[in-house]
């Protein structure tokens, strides 16, 4: 869905953004919100035309007979990522999810990853492994742990962090001391190096707020924290398009991912580099302020665009809201064509998310409504910049 030829993606956005430039003269490249949204509008057609793929035992074990042609092809990489989809497709409370988790623990084994073979055949344990084959996963631990024994474990341990080995700075403890912003004509800001390091120096170690995971990453990434973590991924009990490196992870989703749970080829279909980014923040904004919109509305409304300094917030004592209150306030520079694809990309993403009842229910009006257009809007800026 989101394979890119050219400069834009294969997909509905793709299609509307290349449409609508050949309609554009060179000073019309800016158009306002209201004449992207009308464009969807009418081409509105192409959002729905996309089928939307739901959890599926036969398509679970089809994945999975691929996944075993690539394993036996010692293509593990390959085999794995089939596996996970496989995983992502089982229904619920089946035995394809388990077998998936056990064809998981065989490539770890192959490759020596013991550790996570065994964190694997215990997953499948724990989801209805079926009893006629519990003598062959049996085995593949007892070999497991004797390869342990035998002092052939490579100690993994699932998302190492390094840390930050320099001094930090004193207001902002994840980022090293000697590093400052700066504002680029037509780019918007960066982080600079103020000092000289040296190699190996560890100078941020920030943990994610946010993540989105692109089409082609979505079987291999943990749809929240975004860290590439396939040895222990779990998909989304509800829906086939988000996997999670662990539960923790899948509860802390739960809160946004909720507004885009079952419809997420039709927000790949309206997805540009991370323009999907946008409603995630928007969302997560509205839970900060504790799901009162007028509220969210009346901050965003009066500080949108007014400049902002992150380096300003003392994160010693973080408050994700204050965070936030800065993300909205950025003021950004963005050239003419990157403002139209960000305008385009939130029409185009708003009529997906309207045509949701438990989205479009949350902005009864019309002042509303035209909020949640202008902060996908400027959502997708921040996010993007």
């Amino acid at each position: 869905m989101e394979e890119e030829y050219g400069d834009f993606p294969k997909n509905a956005i793709g299609t509307m953004i290349r449409k609508m430039l050949t309609m554009l003269d060179e000073h019309e490249i800016g158009p306002k919100l209201s004449v992207c949204y009308n464009f969807v509008l009418k081409h509105e057609a192409l959002l729905t035309n996309v089928p939307e793929p739901v959890k599926n035992n036969d398509r679970a074990a089809q994945l999975r007979q691929q996944g075993n042609r690539l394993y036996l092809a010692k293509r593990y990489a390959k085999a794995l990522e089939k596996y996970n989809e496989s995983i992502c497709y089982a229904e619920a409370g089946s035995d394809q999810l388990a077998i998936g988790y056990a064809n998981r623990s065989a490539i770890y084994f192959e490759q020596g990853e013991y550790e996570f073979a065994l964190l694997n055949i215990r997953l499948a344990r724990d989801h209805n492994y079926p009893e006629k084959l519990t003598a062959k996963l049996d085995a593949r631990e007892k070999n497991c742990r004797k390869k342990i024994d035998e002092g052939l474990a490579k100690d993994n341990v699932p998302c190492p962090r390094l840390g930050i080995n320099v001094e930090v700075n004193p207001k902002i403890p994840f980022l090293a001391k000697g590093i400052g912003m700066k504002h680029y004509s037509g780019s918007g800001r960066g982080l600079v190096a103020e000092r000289n390091f040296k190699a190996g120096d560890v100078i941020l170690d920030e943990k994610t707020i946010l993540s989105v995971v692109s089409v082609a990453n979505r079987y291999l990434n943990c749809s929240h924290c975004g860290i590439s973590n396939q040895h222990s991924l779990i998909p989304c009990p509800n829906c086939v398009h988000c996997m999670y490196c662990s539960e923790e992870c899948l509860a802390e989703d739960k809160p946004l991912h909720r507004f885009e749970c079952g419809f997420g080829a039709q927000i790949g279909n309206v997805t540009f580099n991370c323009s999907n980014m946008g409603h995630k923040l928007f969302f997560y904004g509205l839970k900060l302020f504790k799901d009162d919109l007028n509220q969210m509305m009346n901050y965003c409304e009066k500080n949108a665009n007014t400049g902002s300094d992150p380096f300003t917030l003392d994160y010693r004592k973080y408050d994700p809201l204050e965070e936030f209150k800065h993300f909205m306030k950025s003021k950004l520079t963005c050239n003419p064509l990157v403002e139209y694809t960000f305008k385009l990309c939130a029409a185009a993403a708003y009529v997906v998310l309207m045509k949701q009842p438990s989205i479009s229910s949350l902005f009864p009006s019309k002042s509303q409504k035209q909020f949640f257009l202008n902060c996908l809007y400027n959502c997708q800026r921040v996010a993007a910049y």
